[in-house]
């Protein structure tokens, strides 16, 4: 590799209102290097990123590509310079297709002024999906593309730049296996040409399949770099979370009691089909399968958010009419969804005002809310789940993501619901993080409550779940016990065997 670093930051500083985000931190990455960048929820990582990319203003520092101090007052600037980044909440336009997205605000143009060649764009656009191993038409819409093949976009838009410097923030956080794959082979294909990823992921494993070296942040804090090869997995957690981790699933089986949902028949025409399940009083029910197997819109036609053609939902016994969201919440379901900044939280309100949001009307009388009742409620659970946030008053969208998490989390506990719906709980959420979700649900559970949970990541199904459903194209295929219950045997329902 080349001696002249392709990137130095140096004494980078931000503070954002009651929060110092980054405080004199350094990181360096040498051409044709990928660089693993890891730390807790709220460590700096994405601030760090957000700088490099123009978008946010940094306090104090310096910034230098290739040896040249520069300035990046903007992303437009930061793309100039040959720096792209994918972040990890999408940055794409719903109502434009594929190819629209990849190329926006450069559009290939033909012979005559202002007109857009758009057989070329489409060509060019679909060359760079095709480059990443995925069977995607560029000309379909984004809101018609799942998360992962939203993620394969982000992907494809970042790589047709041909940039030097590429940080993919938690870019494999919705791919399957599969996709994973294809994505670590287009990041060899790029470093073999020079090019310089910074590779920011909670899941260590990859860390260690594709990483060079590694720069750990912890609370704003740099901590160390160390070459992949001279370091190992607890290592690295010990300077994430400046604490040893005893037990990563810390699982704790709670008494079983009577089925406290029962879906019987539940289908949608085109994406469920047919689905039979019960959840017990103090029990979690895993549900895996590959993206695209039907496991969100099964918590969403649970939940009310989506209709369904037909089936029964049971609760205790007593059949019910779940035609809405509300008419879950009322009878005492929460669901914690899997995107959480567009469909758990509403980010220009404040952490007091989101944790109540589900269950505001406790804290109404005449239609006017108890202030100073929800503060009080909210500072609980602040300190019961240990928000970092510096007030109740924070705007949510201030927070890191892993704080945001457990602002959903709060929001849920405050309903007292008795049938929770966690939909990949722990996406993008650090190692401590988890831990913290793992010990809440062995709580819950603990108290009687029911829990589904949906997630891709096996060793987390293998780890939490009491029993295991596999769903494929919108059907479930099988049932495991937690003891017969492998990642091979999972794999294989997942993938349609029998």
């Amino acid at each position: 590799m080349d001696e002249t670093p392709v990137l130095e930051m140096k004494g980078i500083t931000k503070t954002y209102p009651g929060v110092r985000a980054l405080d004199n931190v350094d990181f360096v990455v040498h051409r044709g290097e990928v660089h693993a960048l890891v730390g807790e929820n709220g460590a700096g990582k994405s601030t760090l990123m957000k700088i490099l990319a123009g978008a946010q203003p940094m306090d104090s520092g310096e910034i230098r590509i290739n040896g040249e101090l520069v300035h990046i007052t903007s992303p437009q600037k930061a793309m100039d310079l040959g720096v792209s980044i994918i972040y990890q909440e999408f940055n794409l336009v719903p109502y434009l297709n594929a190819a629209e997205n990849i190329f926006l605000g450069r559009e290939p143009r033909g012979i005559l002024p202002g007109i857009i060649d758009f057989r070329t764009m489409y060509a060019e656009a679909q060359k760079c999906i095709d480059a990443l191993g995925v069977k995607l038409n560029v000309h379909t819409p984004i809101n018609r593309l799942s998360v992962a093949q939203q993620q394969m976009v982000e992907v494809a838009k970042a790589t047709s730049r041909n940039s030097s410097i590429i940080a993919m923030d938690e870019p494999s956080a919705t791919l399957t296996e599969h996709e994973l794959q294809n994505l670590f082979g287009l990041i060899r294909s790029l470093k073999a040409k020079g090019v310089s990823i910074i590779y920011i992921s909670h899941r260590l494993e990859e860390i260690f399949e594709i990483a060079d070296r590694v720069t750990v942040l912890r609370d704003g804090k740099l901590v160390g770099t160390k070459p992949i090869a001279e370091t190992d997995r607890d290592e690295i957690i010990r300077m994430m979370v400046g604490r040893e981790l005893k037990e990563k699933i810390p699982k704790q089986t709670a008494k079983r009691g009577s089925p406290a949902l029962t879906v019987k028949g539940l289908s949608r025409k085109g994406v469920l089909h047919d689905i039979n399940l019960n959840v017990h009083q103090g029990e979690v029910l895993g549900i895996a399968g590959l993206v695209g197997a039907g496991r969100t819109e099964l918590a969403r036609a649970i939940f009310g958010a989506d209709p369904i053609d037909a089936g029964e939902i049971w609760l205790n016994g007593t059949r019910v009419q779940i035609r809405s969201p509300k008419d879950a919440i009322r009878y005492g379901i929460g669901l914690v969804t899997e995107d959480r900044k567009s469909l758990g939280l509403i980010l220009t309100m404040v952490v007091r005002e989101n944790v109540s949001l589900a269950n505001l009307g406790s804290l109404t009388r005449l239609g006017f809310v108890n202030r100073r009742e929800e503060k009080k409620i909210a500072t609980k659970f602040i300190e019961d789940l240990m928000i970092k946030t510096p007030s109740t008053e924070q705007q949510v969208h201030n927070l890191s993501g892993g704080t945001q998490q457990k602002v959903v989390l709060a929001k849920w506990l405050f309903t007292k619901s008795r049938v929770m719906i966690f939909d990949e709980p722990t996406r993008g959420i650090d190692v401590g993080s988890k831990v913290e979700i793992y010990q809440l649900m062995n709580r819950l559970a603990a108290n009687g409550v029911a829990i589904i949970m949906i997630s891709s990541e096996l060793p987390e199904i293998l780890g939490m779940s009491d029993r295991i459903l596999v769903m494929h194209e919108g059907r479930i295929v099988g049932e495991l016990s937690r003891d017969e219950a492998t990642q091979e045997k999972i794999m294989h329902l997942a993938t349609g065997g029998q």
